[in-house]
């Protein structure tokens, strides 16, 4: 294990590296062929990366997962698309104005605002709550890989964007930025969840990692903490930066209290039934 940890993440760093020339060259097409498109990208490069640099094999997708996986991700593409279309609706008719502050400048404060509302969310689903009933399908997978980066209840996935693009929207911060910002968070959200060896070395402190995230994965409440996807800024913060472990498994601290990993229907309700499932895992 610790030679796969010695060893640099280049599927991270290389999409990093080549996301500012996506940006650029494919300024003039709509947003949502923007994101569409580097999606396909950043999976594309993950999901062959796992098959050649896994951190265990014993993660690698299976076809009871893909499906799973393919379903929530199904539901959320709709409920992310008219959500986008109703922050459009709104920013059309937003009388503040658009931002006169440089575009490096929105981006920076649009990510740490959106990521603070996004840690304190996130933070905030880990507890004795009806928040944790809807983050749980996101835990629930007993495999962490890139295709289930994006599995999340519907209402998870519905808040973490209004997290993220509520402050900009506010605070009047043009298209571009907006695109900027989403483009890093949708990346970072991929890579952190991929199963790649590999480190990023001092970067940890600036960004978000796979080996990070793992640990929020954990089913040690000793690891718990690392809430923040994107960048870990916030965790440095407020005390719940986690680094130097590697998670024995990941999941749930006690599977039995919860609908199976598979069981996508289940899971869906459970915000909405009485459950014996009620506690958090903090992992």
């Amino acid at each position: 294990m610790s030679t796969r940890l010695k060893r640099v993440h280049w599927p991270h760093l290389a999409l990093l590296a080549v996301l500012p020339a996506w940006f650029a060259v494919t300024r003039g097409l709509a947003p949502e062929l923007r994101l569409a498109g580097w999606l396909a990208i950043a999976f594309a490069v993950l999901g062959v990366s796992e098959r050649l640099l896994p951190f265990r094999r014993d993660w690698q997708a299976d076809q009871r997962g893909l499906r799973r996986d393919a379903t929530v991700l199904s539901l959320n593409t709709v409920v992310d698309s008219a959500l986008g279309a109703t922050l459009a609706a709104v920013a059309s008719r937003w009388p503040g104005g658009e931002s006169a502050w440089p575009l490096s400048m929105q981006v920076l404060a649009g990510l740490a605002l959106g990521e603070l509302l996004a840690y304190a969310m996130h933070r905030a689903s880990h507890g004795e709550n009806w928040l944790w009933r809807v983050h749980v399908l996101h835990h629930r997978p007993e495999r962490l890989n890139v295709a289930n980066a994006l599995t999340a209840h519907p209402l998870n996935a519905a808040w973490d964007k209004l997290a993220h693009v509520l402050p900009m929207l506010v605070l009047g911060f043009g298209e571009e930025a907006v695109v900027a910002v989403t483009l890093f968070t949708l990346t970072q959200g991929l890579v952190v969840h991929a199963n790649v060896a590999g480190t990023i070395g001092p970067l940890n402190l600036l960004l978000g990692s796979a080996e990070l995230h793992r640990l929020h994965h954990g089913i040690d409440e000793r690891q718990a903490g690392n809430y923040g996807t994107a960048v870990p800024w916030w965790d440095l913060v407020f005390g719940t930066f986690r680094s130097r472990a590697v998670p024995a498994a990941v999941g749930v601290y006690a599977p039995a209290r919860y609908p199976g990993e598979h069981a996508v229907t289940a899971l869906l309700a459970l915000p909405f039934t009485r459950h014996r499932g009620s506690g958090p895992t903090e992992g």
